[in-house]
């Protein structure tokens, strides 16, 4: 069967190759909006020699750089797992057909397609950073398209910020990364925070810090974008043909699975693999295993999340076959994680044997304010980290080795981790070759957006 896919796929790219668009389908042409963070992994790592090199035999570093990766191998897994299977859930054509009836619902004025564009990112980026990120953008251009065929002109770069606004709290919701990396408390957490304990998800997710400043975000950040959208009046720049990732309906854009054979020639393979009845047989005893675990006082964990990711994979794909091809094309958006965590792993085994955490932690507490040094420590180290796990997992064990409120931390952390990567989005994602969207007006957006989620997440630390 391997080799029916293969020229399945071969197909495929001959396709995309003939109508002039040389690309295979909607991930690899989102692909190119995502960052690549291999050179911030390998600079970070560089950073870290440096900073161990006085309190590390040169052998000693060379051994825990090449062997650190080890003690975060299988946390790496869950990491990836997390990445892959979320976007393997959206990117789904049922998905897609729910997104266009909230798009056929939406109104087409470009302050109206900022502002719903926005709220529905945020909204659905605090469940899910692929629901949000990936159902903005597709909303936004098929609203855009809309737009545009009504005689409406929408400065297309500012409806695409609004996507990308998920971001900011795609850290703080039922799926946070370093939330979850902290509800395991049987290893998991242990290994980012030893002798630390285990965080709840409902006191990540409840705290008053998180639920205050999400629900301003969600009503206010949208908002801001209206106001800083263009006036009618002035010249504005649609969405250009080569920055588009709609093709047809958002639902036609997510199908991305068509046999390799025709019903007439399947043999009972083809037939095992196409048929709807096993995976809804998997998904009914993955709901009841899920349900036993959670009815039983059994937590949200990463390791529990990607079970249920799956199970919901096979839902909304339909055939195993179909969920199978989304989970290899959805291996692009971990690119950034599969290598780079490596390297990111080795950091933290070099700022362990160093014993530098213990410092780190101390200079965060003697702020005064741990929580606002958290925040300022996750977007500086975010600019070089894009993943928010590893954003915790590199600053987790300074702030655990503190006399720290860690769920404040893990707040401010995951927020410092969110508003970096709307600057990465931008900076590596090649999104300021936009037509008509220069490095200026992403910069005025950008340096606004983080000014405003700073203040307002800084002084709910400092209240709270």
């Amino acid at each position: 069967m391997s080799g029916e896919t293969s020229t399945h796929d071969a197909e495929r790219t001959d396709r995309s190759v003939a109508d002039g668009t040389d690309r295979t389908g909607f991930v690899p042409a989102f692909g190119q909006y995502f960052p690549e963070s291999l050179v911030g992994a390998v600079l970070l790592a560089g950073l870290a020699l440096v900073a161990t090199a006085p309190f590390l035999e040169p052998l000693t570093q060379l051994e825990v750089f090449a062997t650190g990766f080890y003690d975060l191998f299988a946390l790496q897994m869950f990491v990836i797992l997390f990445w892959v299977l979320s976007a393997a859930v959206v990117e789904a054509p049922r998905v897609g057909a729910v997104l266009d009836r909230v798009a056929d619902a939406l109104p087409t004025s470009q302050r109206g397609i900022v502002f719903s564009t926005a709220v529905l990112s945020l909204a659905l980026g605090w469940v899910n950073w692929a629901l949000g990120l990936i159902a903005g953008v597709l909303v936004g251009q098929r609203l855009c398209r809309r737009a545009r065929a009504e005689g409406t002109a929408v400065h297309y770069p500012l409806v695409l910020t609004g996507a990308l606004l998920s971001l900011v709290v795609a850290n703080q919701g039922l799926s946070s990364p370093g939330a979850l990396l902290m509800a395991d408390g049987s290893g998991v957490a242990n290994v980012v925070a030893e002798d630390a304990g285990s965080v709840s998800m409902s006191s990540f997710v409840l705290h008053p810090v998180n639920l205050v400043s999400t629900a301003v975000f969600v009503v206010t950040l949208p908002l801001l974008l209206v106001w800083l959208a263009p006036s009618e009046e002035s010249e504005i720049e649609p969405l250009e043909e080569r920055n588009r990732v709609l093709e047809g309906s958002i639902a036609e854009t997510l199908s991305h699975y068509s046999p390799a054979r025709d019903r007439e020639d399947w043999r009972l393979g083809d037939r095992l693999e196409n048929s709807r009845l096993i995976s809804l047989a998997t998904v009914a005893v993955g709901l009841a295993s899920a349900g036993w675990h959670f009815g039983t006082g059994g937590a949200l964990t990463l390791p529990w999340l990607a079970f249920a990711l799956v199970v919901l994979g096979l839902l909304v794909q339909g055939p195993p076959m179909a969920f199978r091809e989304k989970t290899e094309d959805a291996t692009r958006w971990a690119n950034h994680v599969a290598i780079p965590f490596l390297l990111y792993a080795s950091v933290v085994a070099l700022l362990t044997e160093a014993d530098l955490y213990g410092p780190i932690g101390d200079a965060i507490a003697s702020t005064g304010v741990p929580g606002a040094a958290s925040y300022v420590v996750a977007v500086v180290l975010g600019l070089l980290v894009p993943d928010p796990a590893s954003v915790w997992v590199l600053q987790g064990p300074a702030l655990a080795a503190a006399d720290v409120d860690l769920v404040v931390s893990l707040i401010a952390t995951m927020y410092g981790a969110g508003v970096s990567n709307l600057w990465l989005a931008f900076l590596f994602a090649g999104i300021l070759s936009i037509r008509g969207f220069d490095w200026r007006e992403f910069a005025t957006y950008a340096a606004i957006v983080t000014l405003y989620v700073s203040v307002v997440v800084l002084g709910l630390l400092l209240v709270f």
